[in-house]
């Protein structure tokens, strides 16, 4: 999914970037927060997500003023301000009629411009979402996070990724902190936080005309499940359902769940389960499955590295980067699944070729871009494929967890990847077993020994 950026000017001047994906009917995603379209895009995460959404209805994103890709010099932030950021997008794509989706702090908006263009939503969708945000938490609470965040964006981003998923294991962790970071400055997240804690559309509920679903997980310690039956009580014509589930941002977790209810709500009806996400891939037993190496890599500390070169320096050396994998890749007839940003996803037909390849990557990588470190994590299973689509399944999903063992210039590949490629000549270092999230057992793993003695 890589859609263009395109830009609307709103009346005061203001650039207000955005990107359409897939086609049918129109899905306006108002931004939660802090956001980047540049990282939605490139997110895992929200990649599937909105693909998925993308599959069935044309699915509109966009940059927040402050934020992203939109003008930065933003001075007033207020509920009206981020009105005219939704008004100015809809109106200059044309879209007389679309559904809207509000999510977590994106709620109020939707239903403040809800309320004053009811004839223009066809359905309104509120998910983790609120009415008045001064009952989010006690003011001591609020200060303290705002103040976190100004004076540490690191610590602040850290400290509201582990809120937003908890119990999440660390790779998941920190790519929350690193787009919230990467999104916005941490005085930009930090007022607008503020304008969340002080928005307060409980007087237009009642107002509110189109058909409306309220979706929230029982368990959301972010925006807590009260807020959601409080809407639910105070809209007229909604349906509220509760989701399971402690994660606060709907492109984690059960994601398909959310994604299954939202087009069932506008009417589009698709056959059979929807597919996992890089989380949860549960395959279904009456899709074929193939044997499949799978390969994830990952620069280390990359927000670090962007820190301290700057943008323009720190994109030339992403872009040498990805050159020597996609070199490699070609060289040992791989296939480059997905672009994660700072890492890839790639698949190859044997374990043997998917270690040359690892080790030509990291040799590549310390003669030329000696300045990064990667990590690289490999395993071997039965995949399911769709046309169009990433595999997955569990030997996917292991293979992320196993490059979240993995240290800097380390390659790390599971017992069975070492027993399929015993013939190849690699040298291999026992790492011992680590318990990876989602499984029941233990996993014994292998370090490859790549570098030169």
């Amino acid at each position: 999914m890589k859609p263009s950026v395109q830009f609307s000017k709103r009346k005061d001047g203001v650039t207000i970037a955005y990107s359409t994906f897939g086609n049918g009917p129109p899905l306006v995603l108002p931004p939660p927060w802090v956001t980047s379209l540049s990282l939605v895009i490139e997110d895992p995460f929200m990649n599937q997500y909105i693909e998925r959404l993308a599959q069935n209805m044309m699915v509109i994103f966009y940059d927040k003023h402050g934020c992203g890709q939109s003008d930065k010099n933003r001075t007033e932030f207020t509920l009206e301000s981020e009105l005219l950021d939704l008004e100015t997008v809809v109106d200059h794509i044309g879209l007389e009629e679309f559904n809207l989706f509000g999510a977590s702090m994106s709620g109020p908006l939707t239903i403040a411009y809800t309320a004053r263009h009811p004839k223009r939503v066809s359905r309104l969708i509120l998910y983790g979402t609120y009415a008045n945000g001064e009952t989010l938490a006690q003011k001591k609470v609020q200060s303290a996070i705002i103040s976190l965040i100004k004076a540490s964006w690191g610590l602040g981003s850290k400290a509201l990724a582990d809120v937003f998923i908890p119990g999440a294991n660390s790779e998941e962790l920190q790519s929350l902190a690193k787009f919230q970071r990467l999104s916005s400055s941490a005085d930009m997240a930090a007022k607008l936080l503020e304008l969340c804690y002080s928005v307060d559309v409980t007087n237009v509920l009642s107002s509110i005309k189109p058909p409306t679903l309220i979706l929230h997980r029982d368990n959301d310690k972010a925006i807590l499940i009260h807020h959601g039956r409080q809407l639910a009580a105070e809209i007229p014509d909604a349906h509220f359902k509760i989701l399971g589930g402690d994660f606060h941002p709907p492109w984690y977790g059960e994601s398909n769940e959310i994604i299954d209810e939202v087009l069932n709500f506008v009417g589009i009806v698709t056959p059979g389960k929807a597919n996992g996400d890089i989380r949860d891939f549960p395959g279904e037993e009456s899709e074929p499955a193939e044997q499949a190496t799978i390969v994830f890599s990952d620069i280390v500390s990359s927000t670090d590295l962007v820190n301290s070169l700057g943008d323009a320096d720190a994109r030339d050396i992403f872009q040498q980067h990805d050159k020597i994998i996609r070199d490699q890749i070609k060289r040992y007839k791989g296939e480059e699944l997905q672009n994660l940003g700072d890492g890839f996803m790639l698949s190859f037909e044997s374990a043997t070729s998917a270690i040359k390849c690892a080790c030509a990557i990291q040799k590549e990588m310390a003669q030329n871009l000696p300045q990064i470190h990667i990590r690289i994590g490999i395993n071997t299973g039965e995949v399911v494929k769709r046309e169009g689509r990433r595999p997955f399944g569990q030997a996917v999903v292991l293979a992320s967890r196993i490059v979240s063992e993995c240290e800097g210039g380390q390659i790390l590949i599971s017992d069975i990847s070492k027993q399929l490629a015993a013939g190849g000549k690699f040298n291999f270092s026992e790492k011992g077993k680590f318990k990876a999230k989602g499984f029941d057992e233990y996993i014994k793993i292998h370090e490859v020994v790549w570098k030169d003695e």
